[in-house]
């Protein structure tokens, strides 16, 4: 939990960066490229988490669909 948190907060703060840094309220798609792949691996890191709780997780590129269910209670999100 904390490397996603700390992937956030990073995430935000390249955010407003690249808002506030010059061409001013525009921001670039290499910030939105950074902030995808750093938040891609603090989700990463929350997988063995997930995995040791007894949760089985299926994820799909196509349409991007991401399931997490909990075997023993069915279905989470």
């Amino acid at each position: 939990m904390k490397l996603f948190v700390i992937t956030a907060v990073i995430s935000v703060a390249l955010v407003i960066a690249g808002f506030i840094i010059p061409p001013v309220g525009i921001i670039d798609g290499s910030v939105l490229t950074a902030v995808g792949e750093l938040l891609a691996f603090g989700v990463v890191a929350q997988l063995p988490e997930v995995v040791g709780a007894g949760r089985s997780i299926r994820v799909r590129k196509g349409d991007c669909e991401v399931e997490v269910e909990n075997k023993r209670e069915g279905r989470v999100g």
